[in-house]
């Protein structure tokens, strides 16, 4: 901490202690001078979303090269010149990626135009000559640093890299980012940012796809082909391509990254979110015995901890996901505390654990009395998720309507990697999706087959049924006799010679 001395009202020499950041807002404030920015006059699209204040909430959704990322660091620039003061917030996939994308175009910027812009690079801030601030910001942040960053009034926030967010980031806009900018609306603002990617189903895409309506998106889409900078390198590169392979312009990778349309490969989602068989409860067996409720865990810290309630009945075809919820920030007495609450509610009878945290685990079951917790089975992970999609596909899995929604948001856009298929993509959440696996996994062997049922023998059916239990007893009979006896074409001492 710095120490400056000043006079105090009675006139007595006080010392006061000054950050780092208010020393280089000083530097910043003595530097003067007002945004130098200098516009491209043939770049329509950017001039026309720079000239747009009057949009509050803008997507702005190009291909790589497009300038999106410049364009909208210009417009940081020019609002916090605008208005003295202002606290914006530049946010990305993590502070890493974002920084990557960014902080060196605000360099340059600074360098090219003699801003007077200041930077602070442990702490990624840009200070203007003005009082205004500009923060980089990671989406992967605790919730501490997310709170004290949009507790503040804030004039301006984007979010890059949209595209490839698969967090609910229509409830992280509306619940968390619209709220800081409530004090300095109308001349406050949102953008979302990014190109076209093959994750299916993101918030980003249903923005720009003009089907959200909790904001009242203004959507700015076009190609490299619109920057005057690299229009001939583009126009030349997508003319290579075509004249190797003409078929190249109809896949889905063309399209996406050249022709900025959303394409997404259907056959690279994991579980099919589309044949989740929904029912409104557990269905009523009769006189048979209860459910027996199990619970799969996930742990995580930053990322959330997964919590999956599955509930199973020896007479009943399929297993049943009857609820799915996670929390971040729990520390182990948070999930030892989840844990206990769920076994008084649902007299959990089996609890698997991801054991990653190995340590961890093993506290939880030794502070906190819950000695019955068991490893998750990790070994052959995508051969199980293949055999969970092909259950869900044939209904011996179901799902309580309402309560296993967030489940099914991540199934939409969890897909795999590659064409290989055994890797899942590491920019998809998955944590529900690993909970409901691992507690899926110890009913996969235990559920029973769906009860026969016996027609009368007064019923039409009953010769039919009949019928096909003859043959089925003579098809064991003659599988008996082989295995005891042996056959021709089995035995040495029968073949030819």
């Amino acid at each position: 901490m710095i120490m400056d001395r000043s006079i105090n009202i009675a006139g007595e020499l006080t010392l006061m202690s000054v950050s780092p950041a208010d020393v280089f807002q000083v530097l910043a404030e003595k530097k003067g001078g007002r945004a130098g920015l200098i516009r491209t006059p043939n770049f329509t699209i950017q001039n026309r979303i720079l000239d747009d204040k009057g949009s509050r909430f803008k997507a702005l959704n190009a291909t790589r090269r497009g300038a999106k990322s410049n364009t909208e660091a210009m417009d940081h620039i020019e609002v916090c010149d605008m208005y003295p003061k202002s606290r914006t917030v530049y946010m990305g996939l993590t502070l890493d990626s974002v920084t990557e994308i960014i902080w060196d175009v605000f360099k340059e910027f600074n360098e090219k135009y003699s801003l007077g812009l200041k930077f602070n690079g442990t702490k990624k801030i840009i200070f203007y000559p003005n009082g205004s601030r500009t923060r980089l910001f990671g989406l992967d942040s605790n919730a501490r640093q997310m709170a004290k960053i949009l507790g503040q009034k804030l004039r301006k926030v984007s979010i890059d890299e949209a595209g490839s967010i698969t967090v609910n980031l229509e409830e992280f806009c509306f619940q968390k980012v619209r709220p800081a900018l409530i004090d300095l609306a109308p001349n406050s603002w949102l953008t979302l940012l990014g190109t076209c990617e093959n994750i299916p189903n993101t918030y980003f895409q249903k923005v720009t796809e003009g089907g959200c309506t909790n904001f009242d998106w203004k959507i700015y889409r076009w190609t490299s082909h619109e920057n005057p900078f690299v229009a001939k390198q583009w126009e030349a590169e997508i003319a290579e391509i075509t004249l190797k392979n003409p078929k190249a312009l109809e896949t889905s990778a063309f399209k996406t990254h050249y022709m900025n349309q959303w394409c997404s490969d259907d056959d690279l989602l994991i579980i099919p979110a589309s044949a989740m068989k929904m029912i409104d409860s557990l269905p009523n067996l009769g006189t048979r015995k209860e459910w027996a409720f199990m619970l799969g865990v996930d742990l995580g810290y930053n990322d959330a901890t997964a919590y999956t309630l599955l509930a199973f009945n020896w007479h009943y075809k399929a297993s049943i996901i009857c609820m799915t919820f996670k929390s971040t920030e729990q520390d182990l007495t948070d999930v030892a505390n989840v844990i206990n609450q769920m076994k008084k509610d649902y007299g959990l009878t089996h609890i698997v654990v991801d054991g990653a945290n190995k340590q961890g685990v093993e506290e939880i079951k030794k502070r906190h009395n819950l000695h019955e917790i068991e490893i998750a089975e990790k070994l052959g992970k995508a051969t199980y998720l293949r055999l969970l999609k092909d259950e869900i596909i044939q209904e011996k899995v179901e799902f309580i309507k309402d309560a296993t929604d967030d489940l099914k948001t991540e199934w939409q856009s969890l897909q795999w990697k590659d064409k290989m298929k055994l890797v899942e993509d590491g920019r998809c959440q998955n944590h529900l999706s690993d909970s409901t696996l691992y507690i899926w996994r110890k009913t996969y062997t235990m559920r029973a087959e769906e009860p026969v049922k016996i027609p009368k023998e007064t019923e039409p059916e009953f010769e039919q049924y009949l019928e096909a239990k003859i043959e089925q007893e003579a098809i064991e009979e003659m599988e008996e006799n082989e295995e005891i006896y042996g056959t021709p074409e089995g035995d040495q001492y029968f073949q030819a010679s």
